[in-house]
């Protein structure tokens, strides 16, 4: 029975290409193509062994004051160095004296920011025919569920920063609706993309741990928001804490306590059948704030992100780093995404997901624990990030600081497949545990590229 059907496949071959008019390939030519644009995978990754990866201290240019000496801002050359004093003032004159000293530090401040946030609306919502009615309705119902302090301090913002207009419309001048809408991008407009990495002490060179986070988000179509990057010391006795951010923003992007205690959101967003609700809703970068000033280990901080995960809009991780311990907090929002849930190294992860050493932890745009939503097996950008960052680091078992460094910029910017940094990188922050310092690349307004160089943040005490 096999002869035959081998017989038979043969002989219908045979027919179909004499069906076409063809007998052989005498006659065949290869029609003309273009340069193929296939490039080998060697040329994702450039030589920077010899690159000088020593982070710079950078000096500063001048220093503005408050009227009232509760902000001071130190203009460096490519950020702004920022302290604001809460033992001398209350949170109102905090916040008035942060936005007094911006128009000192940074002229045209107010303008940039009226048009980045047009930019933003305008790639999340494109049918809105210029009524921003319920984009205002969503920054207010996220405002109005501030916690006293934290309302109290934007509101001072708001008041000192913004000019003679009313509600959020395009008018080139910077209203205080529009200033509370700046502090609740991630969470009325979202589009944000990041990736994080932590190596246990047990592999590093120091003996103490090394965690890395990028942040990916909309750098506006000059790439103006990297022009007013800003590294802000809120001094509040015990809720110290250093945050590296945007000049203006008083929630959280990525920062680090007093205690070590390191946090930064990862966008996971919901399921395309979950619909985005507010009600009764409350903002998870200030909720992030609220942890990081009132918990000294990564634990406790994700345990208290986790219980109150029902309360934020959007499905996000947040990376939670300490001394010890790195886990990442997988704030699922509706049983549609999940079961909030603090991810260790022992957590088993999605069918599929390969991850080779527990003394690493990664987290990209997705959740990675078994039972919840996963966008990590079906979407290319995580799947590609998270291997590539499994192959990496899983094998490095004595990882230095500059090692660190030079692994995070080991391809090159320009290769065609997803990559580690991005075009939207905002900034890539380095924790280094041994030394208790921030290092960063903090992305210039020429947009990202391979001759980035890490700044020295200094430290987090």
């Amino acid at each position: 029975m096999k002869k035959r059907a081998l017989i038979l496949a043969a002989a219908l071959l045979t027919a179909s290409l004499c069906s076409c008019g063809r007998t052989g390939y005498a006659d065949f030519s290869i029609h003309e193509q273009g340069e193929s644009t296939l490039r080998p995978i060697s040329d994702i990754y450039r030589d920077n062994s010899s690159d000088s990866l020593t982070p710079i201290k950078e000096k500063t240019s001048r220093t503005v004051r408050s009227s009232d000496g509760l902000c001071v801002i130190e203009c460096r050359d490519s950020y702004y160095d920022v302290t604001l004093d809460y033992e001398n003032g209350s949170y109102y004159d905090v916040g008035a004296a942060y936005a007094e000293a911006i128009k000192l530090a940074y002229d045209g401040y107010a303008e940039l920011f009226e048009g980045y946030i047009f930019e933003n609306i305008k790639a999340a919502f494109n049918d809105l025919n210029d009524d921003y009615t319920g984009i205002e309705n969503r920054a207010e119902k996220f405002r109005s569920a501030l916690d006293k302090d934290y309302a109290d301090e934007l509101r001072g913002f708001a008041d000192t920063i913004s000019g003679n207009s009313q509600g959020i419309r395009e008018d080139g001048i910077f209203s205080k609706e529009e200033a509370v809408l700046t502090q609740f991008i991630p969470d009325v407009l979202r589009r944000t993309a990041c990736s994080a990495i932590s190596a246990d002490g047990s592999v590093t060179s120091t003996g103490e741990r090394l965690t890395c986070r990028l942040l990916e988000w909309q750098l506006g179509s000059d790439n103006q928001l990297c022009s007013a990057h800003a590294v802000v010391h809120m001094k509040n006795g015990e809720k110290s804490f250093v945050s590296v951010s945007n000049l203006g923003f008083l929630t959280i992007l990525t920062a680090v306590n007093d205690d070590g205690v390191m946090l930064g959101e990862l966008d996971v967003g919901s399921g395309s059948m979950v619909e985005y609700s507010c009600e009764n809703k409350t903002s998870y970068t200030y909720e992030i704030r609220y942890a990081l000033e009132n918990f000294t280990t990564a634990r406790e901080a994700a345990e208290y992100l986790t219980a109150n995960a029902h309360r934020y809009p959007y499905c996000v991780n947040v990376l939670a780093t300490d001394k010890d311990n790195a886990v990442i907090a997988e704030l699922a929002v509706d049983a549609e995404d999940g079961t909030p849930l603090i991810r260790d190294s022992s957590t088993p992860l999605h069918d599929g997901i390969r991850w080779d050493s527990s003394d690493y932890i990664c987290a990209v745009n997705s959740f990675a624990a078994k039972g919840n939503s996963d966008k990590l097996n079906y979407y290319p950008n995580n799947i590609i990030r998270w291997n590539r960052y499994n192959e990496l680091f899983c094998g490095e078992k004595s990882l230095s600081p500059e090692r660190m460094r030079q692994l995070m910029t080991s391809e090159r910017t320009d290769n065609e497949l997803v990559r580690i940094r991005s075009s939207e990188l905002l900034h890539m922050v380095i924790a280094d545990y041994s030394t208790c310092t921030l290092q960063a690349i903090l992305t210039d307004t020429e947009g990202v590229d391979d001759e980035q160089a890490f700044i020295d943040l200094g430290s987090w005490k």
